[in-house]
Order: structure tokens, then C-alpha cells, then sequence
């Protein structure tokens, strides 16, 4: 009981942010070097393709490594993603964090809008875009995507979990940050219809395309979602929910390497990455 009263009251004092800095000194420094290596002009080169490899900043290095590279699962996802990737293809990326797949829209020749409500997130993508010299193919912006427009409450991680911002109930408004929210119907008036959509936006997936169910319906682009089944359940949520919403669009959901997949299996994962298609209208 002490040990709550305490949390409350450290939680009452100290802003969201100057906790994040503190929960992890480790991340914190490491943070901190890699920007001041940056800053004196070191960069890395990650081959992610034989024909391609990105100049990055050193902690997008890091990041985009231990995700496309070292972990099987999202290397397959992204391997998958890329042979979608041409110059017909115009990507709304939600929940695009660093923008790895952004730029992968760009260097097939097409063009992608990037959304992420994290201001970290937001710098490092129109860094990375500045360093591979695809800034005019790739549109940023700054907000998150819901099922209706305005402002929205997010919980930001900081540099525990590399700059990430989280939908989150239950907590206190203090730690909270306002987030400008839109729809991806929203984003197809003010950008145009997208030939293919990725959500990743850690348990909030049906609320993304409950939001994108005219733009979905009219054009039916191809969708890249990672599903996180567990977070939604601990959240007090029905993951079926999402895989509901596919349906009543008249999606089918595939694995990343094209087989069929039940709703069974896929509730069974905690996180799991599936491709939705419609017939074309």
C-alpha cells in the first residue's frame, strides 16, 4: 500500500517525460550518444535487399536491425511488404514509427504519407528520408489514426521503447499526451486513396478501420496489419473484433507468405502479422 501512495505521488510530481528519461538510464544514455554522434555526421549503412541499403542514423540503425533483420517474423513481413513495393504503389503508413516501410514504399519508386503521433518518431523519419534522398516521396504527419477526428489522449514511452506513443486506458490525464486524431477516410480527401494501408498501432486496429470503412469499401487497397491480440484482451477488448470489421469490408486475411490462415490461429498469437485483400471494385 505505501508502495502505491509513493508511485502516486512521484506520478503527481514528475512529468511523464522526465520519468521516461529516468526509468531506464541505459536507453537514456544510449539516446543521448547516438544523437551526439549524429550530430558530429556519423551515419551506418544497413543492407536490408542485395539492391538496396539505407544510410541511417545510428539509433535507426539499431532499431530497424533488430526488427527487419533479427526477428524472423517481422523480416517476413517486411520481405513480403517490399514485393508489393512499386511506383504505382501509395502507402498510408499508420503507426509508421521510424518509417522503414516508408521508405521502402519510396525506394520502389512510389510514395507514402507517414503517421505516427510520436514528435520523435516524426524527426527521425524526415531524417531518414533527408539521408536517402526520398524526401519528396514520403508526406509526415504528426498525428494518430482513430475512428474519428479531433484530439485524442496517448501515453508516450519515451526512450524506454524508442520514442513510441500508446493508446491507454485508465490512466491518469496528467500522463497523457493530446495527440491531433484523424481517419484514414480523413486522409483520402486531404491525400488522396492509398493503393495499400499498414497499421501498427499496438491493440488499436479496429478502431483504425472502423475509421477507414469508406475509403476501404470505395478503392480496396491492400492492408499490412500486425494484429496485437494480447493487448487488446488485456485492455478489456475482443480481438475478434478487428478480424469482425475485415469481414464486414469484405477482406480476406492471409499470412505475410500467402496461405491461408483460420481466425482461429490468428486469435491464437499474441501478436501476429496477417495481409488483408478484397476483389478489387
Amino acid at each position: 500500500m505505501r508502495s502505491e501512495s509513493l508511485k502516486t505521488v512521484v506520478r503527481a510530481a514528475v512529468p511523464r517525460p522526465v520519468r521516461n528519461w529516468l526509468r531506464s538510464p541505459s536507453r537514456s544514455a544510449e539516446w543521448l550518444w547516438d544523437a551526439a554522434a549524429f550530430s558530429l555526421g556519423a551515419t551506418k549503412s544497413l543492407a536490408l535487399l542485395p539492391d538496396w541499403s539505407v544510410v541511417c542514423h545510428p539509433h535507426f540503425y539499431k532499431v530497424v536491425y533488430q526488427a527487419q533483420i533479427a526477428d524472423p517474423e517481422q523480416a517476413s513481413e517486411f520481405r513480403n511488404f517490399v514485393r508489393h513495393c512499386s511506383c504505382k504503389m501509395f502507402l498510408f503508413d499508420i503507426g509508421a514509427h521510424f518509417g522503414i516501410f516508408s521508405l521502402a514504399a519510396a525506394h520502389g519508386g512510389g510514395k507514402a504519407v507517414a503517421v505516427d503521433p510520436s514528435p520523435t518518431a516524426a524527426k527521425m523519419i524526415a531524417t531518414e528520408a533527408a539521408l536517402n534522398g526520398c524526401a519528396k516521396s514520403i508526406q509526415i504527419l504528426q498525428a494518430a489514426v482513430s475512428d474519428a477526428n479531433g484530439v485524442i489522449g496517448m501515453l508516450s514511452s519515451g526512450v524506454f521503447s524508442d520514442g513510441y506513443f500508446k493508446f491507454a486506458r485508465g490512466r491518469a490525464k496528467s500522463d497523457l499526451t493530446q495527440a491531433q486524431a484523424l481517419t484514414i477516410d480523413q486522409m483520402s480527401l486531404q491525400y488522396g486513396s492509398p493503393t495499400h494501408v499498414k497499421i501498427d498501432v499496438e491493440g488499436h486496429e479496429a478502431a483504425v478501420l472502423r475509421g477507414a470503412r469508406e475509403t476501404l469499401r470505395r478503392v480496396a487497397p491492400v492492408l499490412f496489419l500486425e494484429l496485437h491480440n494480447q493487448i487488446v484482451a488485456a485492455d478489456g477488448g475482443d480481438p475478434r473484433s478487428t478480424l469482425d470489421e475485415l469481414a464486414d469490408l469484405g477482406y480476406s486475411v492471409i499470412g505475410v507468405d500467402g496461405s491461408a490462415i483460420s481466425h482461429d490461429a490468428i486469435l491464437g498469437n499474441p501478436i501476429i502479422r496477417v495481409v488483408g485483400i478484397r476483389a478489387q471494385v
